[in-house]
């Protein structure tokens, strides 16, 4: 019996310590809690940052078009409670009566407008109410519940559900209060790391509400873990003397700001795009980066009206007006516009021909000719150590002879060190190039210190090409300006690495 005790009191502190650190990672004021697109603008939702505050967003490279936030208690359904819980048999009967008077404090103490969504999972979701903001409904709903014999898996049900409200599309702000035993695997289902991944593309407030079973602290821990990612809070039944305490801190998302950012008509593209929102209240500032799939702008064409010929009244008839007859292609026309394509096709077999010559002549290219205009060359700078080469070329077995029609694809990057012009790094864009200090890189700039490992990835796309940021550490900056993820570039931008400014050319 004693060593029953010492064991639950030691299961007991772990559990009380793994809570403590969960509540300590609530979301702070002016932290983004979930963030999603409508029509043409931005929706994020951040937790208050005071009566006073200022926020400012970036887009890629470039400022947003505008900014606007105000209180969510100005919307005419200002947030959804989504309520999910285990009610099989490991939730023991002495939790149910205070898990019944947190429910139903909970939809006591709505919001006007609020609505509310109530399911109990097993192997599926069972949802008893749906997007309900009728007190009565709701407190019905709470009473019906009953507890039953029966398997559940949170991680599949909840991937399920995240899933399938992502799919609806709604900027709704929305919460989730999971009470559980714990976060459990199916043996064949998803991994408690794919939900985690789905919540960091696509985050909700989750409020988890933990209820000991056996030995269930590992399942505790990966449940708690939900909230401690996405700015809610964790509680364990057994540690919770008043069910208020539970109540008021799901109710703190209650002062949360609905901010609405509208980015510029050239980043509405469609693609994936960093997303920085600064929030300074009171001296403090809190700097949220996120990757946001940008909206799609519509364009619409103008179709010119056409007019139809009304009739005209004379008497007793009616006399409409003939649409004006075809003028006839003059015989000129048709006479030189021939003889400008007779002239093309003989100026064409002659380029045509002169190519082929040229080509019998000059089978092949010697790959250490020492000719600055060889694309495929390989180049290499003996003072720093610095070699850069065609990634098609080195590694292959073929190491003396480059041929000409390797190309596959006409465009190529450039980068020129600004302070060191000599320094002059030429790549094709067949495949991504990637650019930093180590000897994997297209572009290798081992010269400098400050330059990462991998720093950054230059490729092209639909036609565009794009600087992708992968230093974790000094950054990837295009023009002076931070790239959050990923940004456009262009012949003339400056990339700076580092302490490195290069400028780039693509041609």
């Amino acid at each position: 019996m004693k060593i029953r005790w010492k064991k639950g009191l030691a299961v007991a502190a772990l559990v009380i310590i793994m809570v403590f650190q969960v509540v300590l990672a609530a979301a702070e004021p002016g932290k983004v809690l979930s963030f999603g697109t409508e029509d043409k603008n931005i929706i994020l939702y951040i937790q208050k940052p005071g009566e006073e505050y200022e926020i400012q967003c970036q887009i890629g490279t470039g400022e947003a078009a505008s900014v606007r936030s105000y209180p969510i208690t100005e919307e005419e359904n200002p947030i959804e409670t989504i309520i999910l819980l285990d009610n099989s048999l490991s939730v023991v009967e002495k939790y149910r009566p205070t898990i019944n008077t947190i429910l139903s404090e909970l939809a006591a103490n709505r919001m006007v407008g609020e609505l509310f969504t109530v399911a109990t999972f097993s192997e599926e979701v069972h949802y008893l109410l749906k997007d309900c903001s009728d007190y009565a409904q709701i407190k019905q709903a709470i009473n019906d519940i009953s507890y039953n014999n029966q398997e559940t898996y949170l991680t599949d049900i909840l991937y399920d559900m995240l899933t399938e409200i992502n799919a609806e599309n709604k900027t709704i702000l929305k919460r989730i209060v999971i009470i559980s035993d714990g976060v459990d695997n199916k043996s064949i289902g998803y991994t408690k790391e794919e939900l985690y991944n789905l919540l960091e593309k696509t985050p909700y407030p989750i409020y988890t509400i933990g209820c000991t079973y056996h030995d269930n602290q590992e399942q505790l821990k990966n449940m708690f873990a939900l909230s401690r990612m996405t700015g809610g809070e964790a509680y364990l039944l057994d540690e919770i003397s008043d069910p208020m305490t539970i109540v008021s801190g799901v109710a703190d998302l209650n002062n949360a700001i609905k901010v609405i950012v509208t980015p510029k008509d050239t980043d509405c593209d469609g693609t994936k795009k960093g997303v920085g929102l600064t929030v300074t209240a009171a001296g403090q500032s809190v700097t949220n980066t996120l990757e946001v799939t940008m909206p799609l702008s519509k364009i619409e064409e103008s179709v010119p009206e056409t007019t139809t010929p009304q009739p005209t009244t004379t008497g007793d008839l009616i006399i409409v007006d003939p649409e004006p007859a075809k003028k006839p292609i003059p015989l000129m026309l048709w006479l030189a516009g021939g003889g400008g394509l007779l002239l093309l096709l003989a100026v064409g077999g002659m380029v045509v021909y002169t190519i082929h010559k040229k080509e019998k002549e000059n089978r092949f290219v010697s790959a250490s000719s020492d000719s600055a205009n060889n694309d495929n060359a390989m180049f290499r700078e003996d003072s720093h150590n610095t070699q850069l080469a065609d990634d098609r070329v080195q590694g292959s077995e073929r190491s003396g002879t480059v041929f000409l029609w390797d190309r596959d694809m006409p465009y190529k990057v450039i980068l020129q060190d600004m302070n060191n012009p000599i320094k002059r790094f030429e790549v094709p864009l067949n495949d991504p190039v990637l650019v930093g200090y180590n000897s994997d890189c297209q572009i290798r700039l081992n010269y400098e210190e400050t330059v990462s490992g991998r720093h950054c990835r230059i490729y092209g796309e639909n036609g565009k090409f794009y600087v992708e940021n992968l230093s974790k550490t000094n950054g990837t900056q295009m023009d002076g300006k931070r790239v959050m993820n990923t940004a456009e570039i262009y012949t003339g931008c400056v990339l700076t690495l580092g302490k490195l400014k290069m400028k780039v050319e693509i041609r």
